[in-house]
């Protein structure tokens, strides 16, 4: 194979291996969006689980309060997300992605419903100055049965998330790591083409100057020839004419 067409052919060879080396890398970040979005879609979710829960205990604790003084300010926590609340369990149900989370939202729904409605019933028995009642409400227990089962079944839900999120992370890092390796191949792999391509470059210009040597060479030597044979009829002429 000539000098030339080995450096064609080096040439070729780069083109193919920077395609590879952008095709594979193209892969990698389009990994590393999709698992980073991933992980904040499950910080997201997370969020605002604690959001809804910590909604729902800040009701709980205003209308315990407001049951045991009758101070109407204590329903100001209870007042400010009792109707927040089935919006925002809603919210959540709709960014949910995971089957086994969605069924534990919607067995927290009734039981929220229930915790609801129960809290309504203490406040209005309250309200009524009825504290025999409300003393019979709170010794049931009821409220908080409801509210452990609702602590119980978002426990759950979080472990699922939680078991997601670390998925997500771990093909975070394996993505991370793959494009890591893929970008030091390609920079040895670049290296060692242009390190072969110098090479026959340099083999190329050293056959084409001695390719131009050996013509000019070969030149010289035509003409050599020519002069001696001119040389040796004007030899000849002399030694003829001498002669004579």
């Amino acid at each position: 194979m000539k000098a030339s067409h080995k450096t064609i052919t080096a040439i070729v060879c780069a083109g193919v291996l920077a395609a590879l080396v952008v095709a594979i890398s193209f892969w990698a970040f389009t990994q590393i969006e999709t698992a980073a979005a991933a992980r904040k879609h499950a910080y997201d979710v997370l969020n605002l689980a604690d959001d809804w829960l910590s909604e729902l205990r800040d009701a709980e604790t205003g209308q315990r309060g407001f049951a045991l003084t009758g101070d109407e300010a204590f329903l100001e926590p209870y007042l400010a997300v009792k109707d927040a609340v089935v919006g925002h369990l809603q919210d959540l149900r709709a960014l949910t992605r995971i089957p086994s989370a969605q069924q534990r939202l919607d067995t927290i729904t009734p039981l929220m419903t229930a915790k609801l409605a129960q809290m309504s019933s203490v406040i209005e028995l309250r309200r009524r100055q009825d504290m025999s009642a409300v003393l019979v409400a709170v010794k049931s227990g009821e409220g908080r049965k409801l509210m452990d089962s609702i602590r119980a079944e978002m426990k759950g839900f979080v472990q699922i998330q939680e078991t997601a999120l670390a998925r997500h992370h771990a093909d975070f890092r394996s993505n991370m790591r793959i494009m890591f390796v893929t970008i030091t191949v390609a920079c040895l792999l670049t290296l060692l083409s242009a390190i072969v391509f110098a090479i026959l470059l340099f083999r190329d210009s050293k056959h084409q100057v001695k390719d131009q040597v050996l013509a000019e060479t070969q030149n010289l030597l035509d003409i050599q020839a020519v002069t001696n044979r001119q040389l040796q009829v004007a030899n000849g002429a002399l030694q003829e004419n001498q002669e004579k």
